[in-house]
């Protein structure tokens, strides 16, 4: 989980804790008070009613008027209203403008019993024929202290129950809100939090792909502030590093070039004469001495982003390659090949970094073929170049490490010459330009795939090689 992720769950866990704090004694308390409310409500009215109706020998005065008042009291209160005479029978009912008057004081009414007997009562009780609980309050209707009728009021449960949920409903909807709120406000704090490490780790991974360019922004918390200055300073001082070791390598090849010159010339007079073969052996380290300088240079220059945006055909820089190598091919009694697209391939690269990579390529392909064998070069449409050749392969465990500097391999050591830094130039000039390289598997032979990123318009030229060409190809035999 991200940083961010666990922030807003941590959050998110404090904050239902905190809803479920302040909601549940909340909604208990809502409840408690609405049925407190509602008994004493129901409990008031039944008094006022029986008090209302007190005062005379019949209870309310006459049949009518008791009936009315009772049908007017069952309105005003939304309950239903029973009266009876001082022996229990029906008198008024405001579910039933005429009622018979039946004996309502039954043993499943023990209210009427208790009520006639001169006291109050509030109880609960099922209904069968509600189906649910029904609140059931009787007061006694006195006329000079005298016991005339009784007064019954009646209101189901679920009444109070819907007005309790509705409230209960109410203050989930204000927790989710709040929760979402809280969320909201949370997921910003969390991002807040997170993007500065998170642009320091972009920053890291950048600085990791060789793009020491890459700073990260000092901002955010504090902490985070200081990782991203001291991120920022390890990168300054790796460019510094890296700088002085690419003028180091650059300088002494450089410096390298005028002795091997001058050894070189002096070995070329000791060759011409009498009894030369020391003479042509230095000859030979000279020229591989001089191969490993030309390397160096190349990469050291790989080693540096390019100035300008450039572009270039890839088909013609691939022609150009295969005419140049095609001698040294016939040489070893091989053939060279060439596969390209009917039309131009326009890459972003220079054409002499392009150049390069296809003469590292091909002459380590007329390396390790053998005798009489075959070189093929691939172009296609979309940027790519393959190179194969017929030679031994390479080692499945070897694989990971073809592109490493000086590193040649069991087949590279069985092969006399060679600077092992063939393939490393051909994947630091790609890398220069956005590209990449790569070790096809599978087939006979090995083959390596270099890719361009696509390129502007270019001119369609001719035949010409490029017009920065690198140096001839060095005599492989």
């Amino acid at each position: 989980m991200t940083l961010r992720g666990r922030l807003l769950a941590a959050f998110a866990y404090l904050l239902v804790l905190t809803v479920i704090a302040l909601a549940v004694p909340l909604a208990v308390n809502v409840d408690r008070r609405a049925k407190d409310a509602f008994y004493a409500g129901i409990d008031s009215q039944t008094q006022v009613i029986a008090a209302s109706l007190g005062g005379s020998p019949a209870p309310g005065g006459t049949l009518a008027g008791v009936r009315r008042a009772v049908a007017r009291y069952g309105r005003e209160t939304d309950a239903r209203v029973v009266v009876t005479d001082g022996r229990g029978a029906l008198l008024a009912d405001s579910n039933r403008p005429r009622p018979a008057r039946v004996a309502f004081a039954t043993a499943g009414r023990p209210e009427i019993s208790t009520a006639l007997s001169g006291g109050g009562i509030r109880l609960i009780r099922h209904s069968t024929d509600l189906g649910g609980d029904l609140l059931v309050v009787a007061y006694p209707v006195l006329d000079q202290g005298r016991v005339v009728g009784a007064v019954r009021l009646s209101q189901p449960i679920a009444a109070v129950d819907s007005r309790v949920h509705r409230s209960w409903f109410a203050i989930a909807g204000v927790g989710a809100a709040v929760g979402l709120v809280g969320l909201a406000v949370a997921w910003l704090l969390a991002s807040s939090l997170a993007r500065p490490i998170h642009a320091v780790g972009t920053t890291a991974g950048r600085l990791g792909r060789g793009d020491l360019a890459a700073r990260a922004p000092e901002s955010g918390p504090a902490e985070v502030a200081d990782v991203a200055r001291a991120l920022n300073r390890m990168a300054d001082e790796l460019v510094g590093l890296i700088e002085a070791q690419r003028e180091f390598v650059a300088n002494a090849s450089h410096q390298l070039r005028t002795p091997l010159t001058g050894l070189r010339l002096r070995l070329e007079s000791l060759a011409a004469g009498p009894e030369s073969t020391d003479a042509q052996a230095g000859l030979r380290e000279v020229d591989r001495l001089s191969e490993l300088v030309a390397d160096l240079l190349v990469l050291a220059r790989a080693g540096v982003r390019p100035p300008a945006p450039a572009s270039c055909d890839l088909r013609q820089e691939a022609r150009a390659a295969a005419d140049r190598w095609r001698p040294v091919a016939a040489e070893h009694a091989g053939t060279l090949a060439l596969e390209e697209p009917p039309g131009p391939v326009a890459v972003a690269a220079d054409a002499a970094d392009v150049a390069a990579v296809l003469d590292n390529l091909i002459e380590n392909a007329i390396v390790y073929s053998p005798a009489g064998g075959s070189v093929a070069v691939a172009v296609t449409g979309d940027g790519v170049v393959r190179v194969r050749d017929d030679g031994p392969g390479i080692d499945p465990a070897e694989a990971a490490r073809v592109f490493d500097r000086f590193y040649r391999g069991s087949a590279g050591r069985e092969t006399p010459g060679g600077t092992g830094l063939g393939l490393a130039i051909v994947r630091d000039l790609a890398a220069r330009w956005g590209g990449a390289a790569e070790l096809d598997p599978g087939g006979p032979g090995t083959t390596i795939a270099v890719r361009f990123p696509p390129g502007g318009e270019v001119e369609i030229a001719g035949p010409e090689p490029s017009p920065n060409p690198p140096l001839p190809p060095p005599n492989l035999s």
